[in-house]
């Protein structure tokens, strides 16, 4: 979802900034997603040409059904990029940007068309995480890294990893939804006392599992909001509200708790929101993501199992005392990509 969310905040920023460009999606992201996300007028097709890692939840990852889901991709392959290349051909298309699906690279070159990376890392890269215990991820690898390499230019963003070899980098700031409505105003929507503390529990599209959270009945002067899924099963959460944007409720939050993903540590340091973080395993981008909230913002770290079972008091009390960060990134990596892609289209 994180790689969902800084692609629809470029192409918005795009077709304001530049309202002669006309974009198009690729994509298996979920459709109400993109409906919330994407500006009116962007033609959505529905495609699956990446893998990513898949997961039981946000915390636990399988690199077993990681692996039989890439060699079926791979074997789909040479459909799926003829029928993409034909698809940018009919279209018109005369640039490609993927975050991150590797396939896009050999279309776009099918096409006699060039593509764009736009990440803080690239699948092959994540995959040689695994590849002591899973040997299989080898040829994935250098699969995945064969399709890269057709890329003419890499839009790289902070907290990255290394972009493939012997392409052109562009650094990006970094790119972020931004809240549109003041935290008071939020606050009062959900009907919060004055003494009344706010937590956001993040945990995008793969949710939780198997988790009581039964410490927050101990934090009555807390309000804890989760994504709906996992609201309706603990009687101490409470739904995300309708209507409410998400980087609204970031921005209203005393705290965030999450597993450290790319888009909540950006909304997080935008709008200067403490975090509690727990680790998602095996997930190489973690490392990164989590030394940037060290560096940036007001961070705890607590286990897994203290997640699952919402034993927060002590870190949410050791939070609220943290002095604010001495340093901050910019958040604007949405403009300039777009007039970078602009620049490229003219």
């Amino acid at each position: 979802m994180g790689h969902a969310s800084r692609s629809c905040r470029i192409i918005s920023t795009l077709t304001v900034r530049h309202s002669a460009v006309r974009c198009e999606v690729v994509s298996d992201a979920a459709p109400w997603f993109l409906a919330d996300n994407l500006p009116p007028g962007v033609v959505v097709a529905f495609s699956t040409l990446d893998v990513g890692v898949r997961q039981i939840d946000s915390l636990v990852m399988c690199p077993e059904a990681t692996i039989q889901a890439c060699r079926q991709l791979q074997a789909r392959a040479p459909g799926l990029i003829a029928d993409e290349a034909d698809r940018l051909l009919r279209g018109g298309a005369t640039l490609v940007v993927t975050d991150v699906a590797a396939l896009p690279c050999v279309a776009a070159a099918a096409a006699g068309i060039p593509a764009i990376i736009l990440s803080n890392f690239t699948w092959d890269w994540i995959y040689e995480e695994f590849i002591d215990a899973y040997p299989e991820f080898a040829a994935i690898i250098d699969w995945q890294r064969d399709c890269y390499r057709q890329a003419r230019l890499a839009f790289r963003l902070p907290f990255h990893g290394p972009m493939p070899p012997q392409i052109e980098v562009i650094d990006l700031p970094l790119v972020t939804r931004h809240s549109t409505t003041p935290a008071e105003t939020v606050r009062s929507r959900l009907g919060l006392a004055d003494d009344q503390r706010l937590a956001l529990l993040s945990f995008g599209g793969f949710g939780l599992q198997t988790s009581a959270l039964d410490g927050l009945a101990q934090l009555t002067n807390w309000v804890f909001l989760a994504e709906p899924l996992l609201a309706d099963s603990n009687p101490h959460l409470r739904p995300l509200p309708p209507g409410v944007g998400y980087s609204d409720l970031v921005n209203a939050a005393d705290a965030v708790i999450t597993k450290p993903g790319y888009g909540i540590v950006s909304e997080c340091l935008a709008h200067n929101t403490p975090v509690i973080y727990t680790s998602r395993g095996n997930f190489r981008e973690e490392a990164l993501l989590v030394a940037g909230l060290q560096r940036y913002a007001r961070a705890v770290a607590i286990d897994n199992e203290q997640l699952r079972r919402g034993d927060f008091k002590e870190a949410l009390e050791r939070l609220l005392m943290l002095p604010q960060p001495a340093e901050a990134l910019a958040t604007n990596g949405d403009v300039v990509a777009a007039d970078h892609l602009a620049r490229l289209l003219a």
